[in-house]
């Protein structure tokens, strides 16, 4: 048999059985192997997907909030893959892409797999674990450090979501904070997932927020010191919008998000945002939007002030 018949004939068979397991809902979540993947967990890759990997640093508890978003996605077909990333910094209420490419490659069984290009480069440790992410271009360096764990969250649709202990280091300036490395894939007909927010605070909070595509609309995860949550459906609602004239949509610049059992609540208001316009086929156009939020978490009974990343998506 030719090796493209037989490489097809291995897919469908696997497609197949991952259908069975998954509901038809997603690809499986990428597999580890040695040089670029993080998610250790079982499954494979395969045509007609959409991979999305965000691994964001953040400080927690210092003066200047810094953030630091790198984005990769990958969409896959029989013909090949095409891949985009963004690598944003947000330090003292401005937002700068410092580094974005889009090119294609060809086909291949893992393309969730992330890849270094031109003057972004990965070091990946033992068990293809991503270590650091670094950006190199002329006299300017910067670099994510990926540290240990502390929490390890996933979702009904074979998202993974981590939060590890991390750095950011600017030339010889070595910054503290907190890591999530989140991972989506998706089947091309499947719901769009639509905005995420990643929050930090004292007494180690971290809440996670997601919007994963289709019931139930939000659900977040969390962790206080060294307890743990989970709410399978959380309630958001935008309580100011501000009009964005370039895509003739209103965006929201203040949140409440809620759990139905009243045990978590979430306030949060603009602090700085990047907005772009995506390209669409009517007047009003699809918006990518980046915001540094500053609020509070209501956990249990207790207020923690919090501040972190949101980021928004209107299709």
């Amino acid at each position: 048999m030719p090796e493209g018949l037989a490489l097809h004939g291995r897919a469908s068979l696997a497609l197949c059985l991952l259908l069975y397991a998954c509901g038809g809902d997603v690809p499986a979540p990428p597999i580890a192997e040695q040089g670029l993947q993080t998610s250790e967990s079982a499954g494979r890759s395969f045509e007609d997907g959409l991979y999305e990997r965000n691994v964001v640093f953040m400080t927690v508890g210092t003066d200047s909030a810094i953030i630091v978003p790198w984005f990769f996605r990958a969409s896959s077909s029989a013909e090949g893959v095409e891949r985009e990333v963004e690598g944003w910094l947000q330090r003292g209420g401005l937002w700068e892409p410092f580094f974005g490419d889009q090119w294609s490659s060809e086909p291949t069984r893992t393309p969730s797999r992330i890849q270094p290009r031109g003057s972004m480069d990965l070091v990946v440790g033992v068990g293809g674990t991503l270590e650091r992410i670094l950006f190199e271009e002329g006299q300017r360096q910067l670099e994510v450090v990926i540290g240990e764990g502390t929490s390890d969250w996933s979702g009904n649709r074979g998202e993974t979501f981590r939060v590890h202990r991390g750095e950011a280091v600017f030339g010889d300036q070595r910054v503290e904070g907190v890591v999530l490395d989140m991972n989506r894939a998706r089947f091309r007909d499947a719901p769009e997932p639509g905005e995420w927010m990643f929050l930090t605070g004292p007494r180690r909070l971290a809440i996670l927020i997601v919007s994963p595509g289709g019931s139930p609309a939000y659900t977040a995860w969390g962790r206080r010191g060294e307890d743990e949550f989970r709410w399978p459906e959380v309630l958001m609602s935008w309580t100011t919008v501000r009009s964005f004239e370039t895509a003739r949509r209103d965006v929201p610049v203040e949140w409440l998000i809620r759990s139905p059992n009243g045990e978590l609540e979430v306030t949060l208001a603009n602090a700085s945002m990047e907005l772009r316009a995506q390209e669409g086929q009517g007047p009003v156009l699809p918006v990518d939007g980046l915001f540094q939020v500053t609020g509070s978490v209501v956990l249990g009974g207790e207020s923690l002030e919090a501040r972190g990343l949101v980021r928004h998506v209107q299709g």
